[in-house]
């Protein structure tokens, strides 16, 4: 699979350059997607309709990453249901009053639960596992961080077991989908292009990559 990246300043006309490039490989190809962030889609869609003829769309689609993993999950015959917001909230609170007894922190006040539950966030953001987290707790020499950070591990552990195989959590849906495309045939023989992000980090394009190779 080939990896090409157009580089320019803003306004000099990358997105143009990119659906011109749309227009010239459209009948060549059996399926184009070009893959924008939420806030950009619509705007995405309604450029491809102004610029290519309707029935020629037709085999172009504007997609975000949250939908491909949404695409993935439902072709892969997994019900898991969306927990978010106040699901989480609930859930936590739940965990931290199952194992109060065996924290030495962390208690059930909404404090905490504000807390643990943006934890989690971090977590997921930066590829953070229970097990990873569980290593890191278990290596440090300051005791009173090891204490805090041993009462997250076992709320985190205890989080990540109960949506297991029954719920998606929001943050979890990129995760999901670099795990899981390559068990998919969608994208196979697309031309898939990426427009409107400001950055990538790099562990993020390493990702890509190598997943992208998987699904040749």
């Amino acid at each position: 699979m080939e990896l090409n990246i157009i580089k320019g300043k803003a306004g000099s006309g990358k997105s143009t350059y990119l659906f011109q490039k749309v227009k010239e490989i459209i009948d060549k190809n059996s399926k184009i997607y070009i893959i924008t962030p939420e806030q950009f889609s619509f705007t995405a869609e309604k450029k491809l309709l102004e610029e290519l003829q309707r029935n020629s769309a037709i085999n172009a689609e504007v997609l975000t990453f949250s939908r491909m993993a949404y695409r993935v999950i439902n072709e892969n015959g997994k019900s898991l249901k969306n927990i978010e917001g106040f699901g989480k909230s609930m859930l936590i609170y739940n965990i931290l009053e199952d194992t109060k007894k065996e924290l030495q922190f962390l208690g059930k006040n909404m404090q905490n639960i504000e807390v643990i539950e943006r934890s989690i966030t971090e977590f997921k953001k930066h590829n953070i596992t229970k097990e990873k987290l569980q290593s890191i707790t278990e290596k440090l020499d300051d005791e009173y961080l090891k204490a805090k950070l041993e009462d997250m591990s076992k709320i985190y552990t205890k989080f990540q077991e109960k949506i297991e195989e029954k719920f998606l959590d929001e943050d979890d849906t990129l995760t999901y989908l670099a795990r899981n495309i390559q068990n998919t045939k969608m994208f196979c023989n697309s031309v898939i292009l990426i427009d409107e992000f400001v950055r990538f980090y790099s562990t993020r394009i390493q990702r890509y990559r190598r997943t992208t190779q998987s699904i040749r």
